[in-house]
């Protein structure tokens, strides 16, 4: 994973964050999940909201795509 990010206080949502170039948004959710990134958050506090997210950067049209998936 490019980014975790860890809840300081209790109830606060963990998420994992993947930066693709060139990617589809739905690749690198696929990647965060196969690759099970999340697991650290679920170990730790397995009452938490986790979230995968994508942010893809398109060189080409200099666009940006992002998706949100709670795991």
């Amino acid at each position: 994973a490019d980014f975790m990010f860890h809840p300081r206080r209790n109830g606060d949502t963990a998420f994992v964050l993947e930066l693709k170039v060139n990617d589809k948004p739905e690749k690198a959710i696929e990647q965060i999940k196969e690759k099970e990134y999340y697991q650290k958050f679920i170990k730790e506090n397995s009452n938490r909201k986790i979230l995968a997210v994508a942010i893809c950067y398109n060189k080409n049209n200099k666009k940006h795509e992002c998706k949100i998936e709670e795991i």
